[in-house]
């Protein structure tokens, strides 16, 4: 029951930690109904850690005398106390005697003073236990909120401190249903309480700003939800009619607003001034928290993304063609040259403007300026295997080994020029016409650094060559790319057992040149 069941560690894994173990160890010897009601205590606790903004923790009893913690929900509306999850914690009763003693006998305590050095002095600490229907203890929820963020809760309304009071009893109860995911609730939204007659209690000051946005310019508390033309009323009755928890996204009055509706189970707060019930209106129900979120701005600056990518896609798609039709051009000068010099050079500079072509053709095709390298040196070496090696050389050009490599839109494009020099000369330096031969070509992730490698069976480099003296368009492009693009080293030598290596390193993130 417990692995087929929604589990809201999946959602929220960054925000809700887990310890499997002492969670299963915790609930396991338990019924089915104490199972079911532990389950939906622990699916309400990043909810309510947001709405409280405080840490959570679901404690369970541990081995002899101890408790230990299961899960720690940390918000997401604040700071979190804590940088590292608590999970698979465990104190003795001596450490943690009021803790013990509230879950031993089912109390709800409160304490601000620390109880031992081993507590942080600057929370208050709330226990909320976990009674069956047979009123017996299964565990407890423990809020530990910061002083500063207390002493902001008390100047709020009574109204709401009142609603915060009976929601996180709600959530130890086991009665806050969540039927499907919530979005979290960050310290930039809204909150909301409505109380049981569908009138506007509280509003906080972001929610107060997302109904001014809207065009409520008044103020909305003491008004009902009908009086207001947000929706919110029908949102609230598909609320109270499951009693479960309903989130939804909407479009009102031009603003994108999510909205979620938390039903408050329970006796009316009788504080409130009464009036003549709905009937539809249950006085069980004491009200409801609505999360209000505008997700206007966040919509608008992500359709202008997406514009803004399609028009650059269509830019490269568009380079692309035109590169095309250039190199079209230039095979045709080169098939009309009358030097064997010309037709060469112009089909190296083919093979530059064909490897530029396929940066922009996977810029054209991708979602992002960064490009998986390993994905375009299989392109450039497939690309120069059928175009640029004559018809008379039998020379196989074969990737050894590629890791993912993932760089920026310039770096890449330089990496992969070298790569073509770095083919184009061994092809045309390292085996004479009419032989056979293979080039290995390999790239390699070495985590700060990417090292690219082009070995041949060749003949080998000429004797006494330095590649700083040697000069020519071929390895004076390499030089500048590597040392001024790359911020990398370049070094070509022969190899032991003939031909030659090719060894290209740079850092795989912007930073000073490889030395």
């Amino acid at each position: 029951m417990l692995q087929n069941r929604w589990m809201a560690q999946e959602v929220d894994a960054d925000y809700l930690h887990i310890d499997e173990q002492i969670w299963q160890a915790g609930i396991s010897a338990r019924s089915e109904s104490d199972q079911a009601l532990m389950l939906r205590v622990r699916d309400a606790l990043s909810l309510a850690a947001d709405i409280s903004r405080s840490d959570l923790f679901l404690m369970v009893p541990g081995a002899e005398d101890q408790v230990c913690v299961a899960v720690h929900a940390q918000p997401h509306s604040i700071a979190s106390l804590y940088l590292e999850p608590l999970v698979g914690r465990c104190y003795r009763s001596s450490e943690r005697s009021w803790l013990w003693a509230s879950m031993t006998y089912g109390l709800r305590r409160q304490r601000i003073e620390p109880e031992s050095p081993l507590e942080r002095p600057e929370v208050s600490q709330q226990v909320l236990p976990i009674l069956n229907d047979e009123r017996e203890s299964l565990g407890a929820v423990v809020v530990y909120t910061n002083v500063i963020e207390r002493e902001r809760h008390r100047r709020r309304d009574p109204a709401f401190q009142r609603a915060l009071v009976r929601f996180l009893q709600q959530v130890s109860e086991g009665n806050v249903l969540i039927p499907t995911p919530i979005p979290p609730f960050s310290e930039q939204d809204g909150i909301v309480f409505v109380d049981h007659t569908a009138r506007y209690r509280y509003l906080s000051g972001q929610a107060s700003n997302v109904y001014r946005r809207m065009g409520y310019l008044d103020d909305l508390r003491e008004r009902t939800l009908d009086e207001v033309a947000a929706g919110d009323l029908r949102l609230l009755d598909q609320a109270w009619a499951t009693n479960s928890c309903v989130s939804r996204e909407d479009t009102v009055r031009g603003r994108i607003l999510q909205r979620t509706v938390v039903p408050l189970l329970g006796a009316p707060d009788l504080r409130l001034r009464e009036r003549l019930l709905p009937r539809r209106r249950q006085p069980e129900r004491m009200g409801a928290l609505i999360l209000v979120t505008d997700l206007t701005e966040v919509r608008d600056k992500a359709q202008e993304l997406r514009v803004k990518a399609m028009m650059l896609k269509e830019m490269h798609h568009r380079v692309k063609n035109n590169l095309q039709m250039l190199v079209s051009i230039m095979r045709m000068q080169a098939r009309r040259a009358q030097t064997d010099e010309a037709r060469q050079l112009l089909q190296e500079s083919i093979n530059r403007i064909l490897s530029m072509s396929v940066i922009h053709e996977s810029l054209s095709q991708g979602d992002d300026q960064v490009l998986n390298l390993q994905a375009v040196v299989r392109r450039i070496v497939g690309q120069i295997q059928q175009g640029a090696i004559g018809p008379g050389n039998e020379v196989q050009l074969l990737v050894d080994h590629a890791d993912d490599v993932f760089l920026p839109t310039n770096k890449a494009t330089a990496a992969v020029l070298v790569l073509n020099e770095l083919l184009l000369n061994a092809v045309e330096h390292g085996f004479d016409q009419g032989t056979t031969g293979k080039v290995w070509i390999s790239l390699f992730n070495r985590g700060d650094l990417v090292e690219l490698q082009v070995l041949d069976n060749g003949l080998g480099l000429p004797e006494n060559f330095s590649l700083e003296s040697e000069s020519s368009l071929g390895l004076d492009i390499m030089r500048t790319l590597v040392h001024d693009d790359l911020k990398g080293e370049i070094d070509i030598s022969s190899r032991p057992g003939g031909g030659a290596q090719a060894v290209v390193c740079f850092p795989l993130r912007s930073g000073p040149r490889v030395n």
